[in-house]
């Protein structure tokens, strides 16, 4: 893994990344020779922009990580002028050979690797710093990479574990490869999955430590305490367990941690839900034509020069002033569960007569940021908003569920839908209702965020697709049943790339999706 991933690592992370003000306005022209890249404090400043400007990677949020989860699950359908985009994914007929298998890893653990050099070098800069000033800018530059690797390896166990579990939380090479050394370059076998959560948590205390208080605005650039506890609250509810309810005490710790961190985030008055019931040019609607909102907590950061990929292209694809011709069209399905007056039912989807002749649900979330997608022909790039509050509402809702505090999960469900639904009054759900409840609310607001497959998988159901017209037909298309106890089910949990077993001369074990 890292012996691949070390000889490209400087070419395609050191480079420029950014709109925000301060050191991501600097843009490297070219990658820094190894033994001397962390010679300095301005060094040190040139990789942490690196490892910002990678999470734009078109393998991750602004491209593969975000929407083939989704993809792959129930929430967009392959139209009938799809030309084989990502239908791989969407027929369930991926190998470990496919590219974006493989991308959303390699891109992952360069982050990781990158991390790692950025820990190892530090004291060669420590020991030349003179001034607080200079040491504790580089205190901050040391929180954004703890914070990095924390990430990464966290979407490393979302896409490529199986959802956590108490009865396998400690059986062998369930986790991902913790590799905390750049220096050493030999492969390093997987972890527990208990162990790999554990490296996620403790790299989040150390961001903790390092990044400075006053980072803690909305709608920021940049990794945040905000962000380290929207983080934890998001882990530690995956540590919950899959049942509707905890099956051992450490499940219900977890869960009882989920809440504590989703508290300090909501309670911090940094940040407020955005509302969308205030008609054209709401607050929530400049979340998705502008990128900016009060409810933000990290978005990835571009700038009309530095611009990451199209989240929006494959439902629009622009060919004329007035002709869209769309791979993939809105789920009916997720579209019903949209209450009468939810201000998300016309900013996500419209019915819009497409290339092919057809009136389509056309998935217009991704229509593209005013501000970057200038020019002739449209672009449809939007910053990926990573963290936002109404996920930490989710988060703790679903929590609070599983330890039987209906009406606090009631509570965080009704404070959602007061922003985004005209005239609603309060969520008085209980039991399964309230679980079903919240598990609708999360697929319409984290609507094609790459959050689907995963929830799917945790909550131990199936993947159903029901027939659509103007898709493609078949039982493996727009008629999909996967159950839970299916052979195919393991796909939920994406195989381990095949060059990542050869090159680690089996050090690295597959999945069970490996196999298939």
């Amino acid at each position: 893994m890292i012996k691949n991933i070390r000889l490209i690592l400087l070419s395609l992370v050191l480079v420029g990344s950014s709109s925000c003000k301060g050191f991501l306005d600097e843009y490297p022209d070219s990658a820094i020779p190894e033994e001397m890249a962390m010679e300095t404090l301005d060094d040190c400043t040139t990789i942490v922009t690196g490892i910002y400007s990678a999470f734009k990677s078109g393998y991750l949020y602004s491209g593969s990580m975000t929407l083939l989860p989704d993809i792959q699950a129930d929430m967009a359908y392959a139209s009938d002028a799809n030309m084989g985009v990502y239908t791989e994914f969407y027929r369930w007929q991926f190998k470990p050979t496919n590219a974006d298998v493989q991308g959303v890893y390699a891109s992952l653990y360069s982050i990781v690797s990158t991390c790692n050099f950025f820990i190892e070098n530090i004291e060669k800069v420590q020991s030349k710093l003179t001034s607080d000033a200079e040491k504790e800018e580089l205190e901050r530059r040391l929180g954004d990479v703890y914070f990095a690797r924390a990430l990464a390896y966290a979407e490393l166990i979302r896409f490529y574990c199986e959802a956590y579990d108490e009865d396998i939380a400690d059986k062998e090479e369930m986790g991902v490869s913790l590799k905390l050394s750049y220096a050493d370059a030999s492969p390093v076998k997987r972890s527990t999955l208990r162990e790999s959560y554990a490296q996620v948590i403790s790299d989040l205390e150390f961001a903790e430590k390092y990044i400075p208080s006053s980072r803690s605005v909305a709608d920021s650039p940049y990794f945040s305490i905000g962000a380290v506890n929207a983080l934890r609250s998001r882990i530690y509810l995956y540590m919950g367990g899959t049942g509707n309810t905890p099956d051992a005490e450490a499940e219900k710790k977890n869960l009882e941690k989920c809440i504590e961190y989703a508290g300090k985030v909501i309670n911090s008055d940094i940040y407020e839900l955005c509302n969308g019931t205030t008609g054209s040019g709401s607050d929530y609607e400049k979340i998705w034509s502008f990128d900016t909102g009060s409810e933000v907590i990290w978005k990835v950061a571009m700038s009309s020069t530095s611009l990451g990929s199209s989240l929006g292209k494959i439902f629009l694809n622009f060919v004329a002033p007035d002709y869209y011709n769309p791979d993939y069209v809105f789920a009916e399905e997720i579209r019903k569960l949209f209450y009468e007056g939810d201000c998300r039912s016309s900013l996500f989807v419209t019915d819009y007569t497409v290339g092919t002749g057809h009136d389509q649900p056309m998935v217009i979330k991704y229509f593209g940021n005013t501000n970057l997608d200038g020019g002739a022909t449209k672009k449809f790039i939007n910053m990926p908003k990573v963290f936002r509050l109404s996920e930490v509402y989710l988060l703790r809702a679903e929590a609070y569920y599983k330890l039987g505090l209906e009406e606090e999960a009631n509570a965080d469900i009704t404070a959602i839908r007061k922003k985004r639904i005209t005239s609603y009054g309060s969520s008085g759900a209980s039991g399964d209702d309230l679980f079903k409840e919240i598990q609708n609310e999360r697929a319409i607001e984290l609507y094609m965020e790459g959050f689907r497959l995963s929830d799917l998988k945790r909550w131990k159901l199936p993947i159903q697709r029901k027939k659509q017209i103007y898709t493609v037909d078949g039982p493996d298309n727009n008629e999909l049943n996967i159950p839970y106890n299916s052979t195919k089910y393991c796909l939920t949990t994406w195989p381990i790339p095949k060059h990542e077993l050869e090159a680690t001369d089996g050090v690295v074990k597959g999945n069970a999706s490996n196999d298939l």
